[in-house]
């Protein structure tokens, strides 16, 4: 199997560009979570990253939208919020792998579209940020509708997670996999700064079980009920797709107020049986 390693991650732009927003407490306890991914994606030095992340208006807007988006790009700069208080930087991207996804998910009955410019915004660039601070290892980004209706449903992320888990399996890469995004907020909307804890941690329960049929039960409406960032959750449920059967653990949760989110870590494994 050529996934060796797989991770969700929140990426809240207030992690980055208004940390003092939080409590120093909540903010090491993500940043120690953080830092056991870092360690061991640089033990395991992945020759390339499937990253499933969220679409923020940032590529797309009212002239074109897909539920699905891959970047075939040789590489990609971000972030593009001059506000994220960050230099732009180049991350090399992996276009022959990135096609081999392409190609999978049409031929699984899926058709995304595809990008060769893509700009990356702090769904990407905050998560990387903090697991792979020198931005050197090549990306292959999945980007996901998460904010104009309608929205992709779980069941077609999760079919869509399946066909990159399968060219992943086949790819003689070793390879990470990481879905940033969530957890429950409402960033801009009548609720902003509603974090639902009940619903945050019933789904990390369902991610560290591995319970990929509750998982894709969910509907579009269902997270959206949770905040409109909520969706982002989307990537979750592809990345449960693309490991099948495996378990996970929650290595932090903290509903940061200041930042008016939910935000998980996770570390996730395939099963032996797979």
């Amino acid at each position: 199997m050529s996934i060796i390693f797989a991770a969700a991650v929140s990426h809240a732009p207030g992690w980055v560009a208004w940390r003092e927003r939080a409590p120093e407490e909540q903010r090491d306890a993500l940043g120690a979570a953080a830092a056991k991914l870092k360690a061991e994606l640089e033990t395991l030095r992945p020759d390339t990253i499937i990253c499933l992340t969220s679409e923020h208006w940032t590529n797309f807007f009212l002239d074109h939208v897909s539920a699905f988006c891959v970047g075939l790009g040789e590489s990609a700069v971000g972030p593009v919020e001059p506000w994220m208080k960050m230099d732009k930087t180049p991350v090399p991207g992996d276009p022959e792998l990135a096609k081999n996804i392409l190609t999978a998910t049409y031929a699984s009955g899926l058709e995304p579209s595809f990008s060769h410019e893509l700009i990356l915004d702090h769904g990407t660039i905050v998560p990387l940020s903090f697991l792979t601070p020198e931005f050197q290892t090549p990306v292959a980004p999945v980007f996901f509708n998460t904010l104009a209706p309608p929205l992709p449903s779980p069941a077609r992320c999760y079919a869509l997670g399946q066909a990159i888990g399968d060219v992943a399996r086949k790819s003689p890469k070793r390879l990470a996999i990481i879905a940033t995004g969530g957890m429950s907020h409402d960033p801009g909307e009548r609720g902003h700064g509603l974090i639902d804890t009940d619903f945050d941690q019933r789904f990390l329960d369902e991610m560290a079980r591995g319970d990929g049929e509750r998982l894709r039960s969910y509907s579009a409406d269902d997270l959206s009920a949770k905040g409109a960032g909520t969706p982002e959750l989307l990537a979750w449920i592809a990345l449960a797709g693309a490991l099948g059967s495996f378990r996970g653990e929650v290595l932090a949760y903290e509903a940061v107020r200041g930042w008016a989110t939910g935000m998980g870590i996770m570390w996730l494994a395939p099963s032996e049986e797979q």
